[in-house]
């Protein structure tokens, strides 16, 4: 398991004017590793590996002082990052994705990486020498302490919260408010924990969502509040002269803009996903598995499914069920509110989504519309209705290993409601 520990860094002038040196070299080198394999191709025929483009770095570095002047390591993710664009995309055009997603020639890029490095360490209380990562962080007595970075030194970094487990990779990120450190660890599997409560929730756009008991989270609307205000500076940077001074200053303060809302809009997503699996005391958490990039091409509803970031919300759910050990499924989501939760009846007539009430004809149950699919959400995952279990395939989210020891297929499916699947629930 890997987890990412983000943390503010504060360079001096001299560091990033060094920095911004250094990322529109690596900018550079993308789009040259991009054209090589885009050349090699069209004249060719053959791809260009990774391992062939690490070779004619080191060539470069050699001949060239501009070469030299970057860290290695960089320079080597770039690479490494470029293959992995390039490996997705023949598998998107091997699958018939409909868009094949051709990486693209960079302007500008925003982050660096490098990878930390094992060295051999001579244990004192043995003797012998061990194989230990080199550790990022040299901590001090003073509010800062420095977040050693190769070539340039040490920088202050603002540790807020300490580092768990074993320091894989760093990478450093520039956005609107400043400088961030992203360090990924690598920690043991958390072995899951037994299924004892289970809760489903239905999201939508009037409320963020409705869990299985009837309770509902409001929808902040965040991008709806912010509009206003992100038009204004949208103005302003219009009626000046790109380019100025002045006109930069007004594209940093709508960048600036939009990452506050943007940092909101996590930081409520973040806490409701801790607030269902953790204040609910809820272990297994069971959604939808939609296709949100499908159903964001509805120009009604693009807006309010793209503030609401619903796939943001599955994945910190899949992320934290595997962090603290939890469980957490998709169902189908086919007429999940068109059904009864009751008698299992589908609505003879088609409910638009202005139908805020569910009325089944048949047994005359009334509910609330996402309360039914909430119910009917979790009754797919692992009820019964009448004594007939509705039959699913469950989608194991994290913990491949884990299923892998159970003999499930491609270790995707492992059920684990066998506790949920009487008729009595």
């Amino acid at each position: 398991m890997k987890l990412t520990f983000k943390y503010p860094v504060y360079p001096t002038q001299t560091q990033e004017t060094i920095l911004f040196e250094w990322l529109g070299h690596l900018c550079e080198l993308q789009n040259a590793a991009r054209h090589d394999r885009k050349v090699a191709w069209e004249t060719e025929g053959k791809g260009i590996s990774c391992n062939d483009q690490q070779k004619k770095l080191t060539v470069a570095r050699k001949k060239y002082a501009d070469f030299r002047a970057v860290p290695q390591d960089m320079q080597v993710c770039v690479l490494e990052r470029m293959d992995k664009a390039f490996d997705a995309f023949y598998r998107r055009c091997k699958n018939g994705a409909a868009k094949k997603g051709y990486p693209r020639h960079r302007k500008r890029i925003k982050s660096m990486s490098w990878k930390l490095r094992k060295h051999r360490v001579k244990n004192k209380s043995t003797g012998e020498y061990e194989r230990v990562r080199q550790n990022p962080i040299r901590e001090t007595s003073w509010k800062h302490d420095r977040l050693k970075v190769p070539k340039l030194g040490e920088v202050k970094i603002y540790m807020h919260r300490r580092l768990q487990g074993d320091p894989t990779q760093v990478s450093l990120v520039k956005k609107a408010s400043g400088w961030y450190a992203h360090i990924t660890c690598e920690l043991p599997d958390t072995p899951k924990v037994e299924p004892t409560a289970v809760i489903a929730v239905d999201v939508g756009t009037t409320h963020y969502l409705t869990t299985s008991e009837g309770e509902k989270e409001d929808n902040p609307k965040w991008y709806r509040q912010a509009e206003g205000l992100l038009h204004k500076h949208n103005q302003t940077m219009a009626r000046r002269k790109k380019g100025s001074n002045r006109w930069y200053k007004a594209v940093h303060a709508s960048a600036l803009h939009q990452e506050h809302t943007a940092n909101k809009r996590k930081d409520f997503i973040g806490k409701l996903v801790y607030k269902l699996h953790h204040h609910k005391e809820n272990n297994i958490l069971i959604a939808e598995d939609l296709s949100v990039s499908n159903m964001v091409e509805n120009k009604h509803l693009s807006k309010s499914i793209s503030d609401a970031s619903w796939g943001i919300f599955f994945k910190w759910c899949a992320d934290i069920a595997e962090r603290d050990g939890l469980h957490f499924h998709q169902v189908d989501p086919k007429n999940t509110s068109q059904t009864c939760s009751a008698c299992g009846k589908k609505s003879p007539k088609k409910l638009t989504l202005a139908i805020r009430t569910f009325d089944c004809q048949f047994c005359g149950t009334v509910l609330d519309r996402d309360h039914n699919a909430a119910l009917n959400i979790l009754y797919r995952a692992a009820a019964a209705l009448r004594g007939e279990r509705w039959v699913t395939t469950l989608y194991e989210t994290r913990n491949k290993n884990e299923a892998q020891d159970k003999g499930c297929k491609h270790a995707k499916q492992l059920f684990l409601f066998d506790a949920f699947t009487s008729p009595s629930l």
